[in-house]
């Protein structure tokens, strides 16, 4: 364990100061969107495009990665982002934040790629559970110190979208200052999604899944709030508490599939995460004080099944193919992550501000169902 981390820790604080900049960013245009009137179905047409771009990242990142190198994929990548997030606050108009919103899920997907297939190269199948939940530790701390972020600005001006750009591009220090520990290959072509089901069908299915539920969260996770009647700071709050019981949760997650087997603790988690999207069904009626605990509960349950889900995939591929297999889950992910908040829209759209949590719960079952029928 302490020798795998000893070569991509520094991977792992960037990864969490991306997140801190994605998930500033995302808070963001949710909360201005509603602050604009988009409605609901047209916001998840913004949402979901960054998810489109998100999945032609691991398709052309190989090609980036092996011109670059890992190092200066990061490093531009996350520019890129920087840049894109300005130029939203520039344009406000729905159709300019659908094509930015794509450009930026190719630039991130790119900057995860490079990140994710450096450590799956470093860390062993014993430790991958662990170091791969540290991982997304980081990247749920990121999201939580995000939330505090939002509430130094106002969403109507310029400042939240300068501050989003400044921390991408401050995450760049880091992996500039590990250029010589790199890995000296590209990752290979996207292991082919066939072979990813066939490999691992719970895996592969719960990767997915992870995305529909993650973006989901990510991007309708604010419009709920507000429309439930909190102010930026009770949206910072009932955002923070989500990411922060994830974060606390994905490290002893991570011990126990390692101890257990993945499936048993996919099986737990996706059936927790069930009963606590009901539980937010249930709060529709209830004080906000209700809702914020649903956030937690919810939150807690459903962030840690990516990195599950990762490890659960990368069990059942040979070493040589685990960097493709990266870019492979990242394409998945992303697949999953556009219908989420086409969904959503919808579900808002018809029945308010509850279809949040009943697609949650929706989404839950799904992945409870694939626990049960899949190996």
């Amino acid at each position: 364990m302490r020798i795998a981390l000893a070569s991509v820790w520094v991977v792992i604080v960037a990864g969490g100061i991306i997140q801190a900049a994605n998930g500033l960013q995302t808070d963001l245009l949710s909360l201005r969107s509603g602050l604009e009137a988009f409605p609901a179905w047209s916001i998840g047409i913004i949402m979901a495009g960054y998810y489109v771009g998100y999945s032609s990242g691991p398709i052309i990142s190989p090609h980036i990665i092996r011109r670059l190198g890992h190092v200066t994929t990061v490093g531009l990548t996350v520019a890129v982002a920087a840049l894109i997030i300005v130029l939203h606050g520039l344009i406000v108009t729905p159709v300019a934040w659908t094509l930015l919103r794509a450009l930026d899920g190719v630039a991130l997907s790119c900057t995860y790629v490079a990140l994710e297939s450096w450590i799956n190269e470093r860390a062993e199948n014993r430790v991958r559970g662990r170091v791969f939940s540290l991982y997304m530790v980081l990247q749920m701390t990121g999201m939580t110190a995000a939330q505090g972020l939002l509430t130094l600005g106002d969403p109507k001006t310029m400042s939240l979208f300068v501050l989003s750009a400044a921390i991408f591009v401050a995450s760049a220090v880091p992996i500039v200052s590990m250029k010589g520990d790199a890995p000296h290959h590209a990752p290979p072509e996207p292991f082919g999604l066939i072979g990813l089901f066939r490999a691992s069908p719970l895996g592969a299915i719960a990767t997915v899944l992870a995305g529909v539920s993650w973006s989901v969260f990510f991007t309708f996770g604010p419009v709920y709030a507000q429309r439930e009647g909190f102010d930026v700071n009770g949206v910072a709050l009932f955002m923070a508490v989500a990411m922060a019981t994830g974060a606390v949760l994905q490290f002893p997650l991570g011990w126990l599939s390692d101890a257990v087997g993945r499936r048993a603790a996919l099986g737990l988690l996706c059936a927790a995460g069930l009963l606590a999207s009901l539980f937010g069904i249930w709060t529709e009626s209830e004080s906000m004080t209700m809702k914020v605990v649903a956030s937690a509960l919810a939150g807690g349950l459903i962030f840690p099944l990516y990195g599950l889900s990762v490890a659960k995939t990368n069990d059942a591929i040979q070493p040589q193919m685990r960097i493709a297999a990266a870019a492979g889950l990242v394409l998945l992910f992303g697949l999953g992550s556009i219908a989420g908040p086409l969904i959503t829209g919808w579900a808002v759209t018809l029945f308010g501000s509850v279809g949040f949590f009943a697609t949650l719960a929706c989404v839950t079952a799904a992945s409870v169902a694939a626990t049960l029928f899949t190996r």
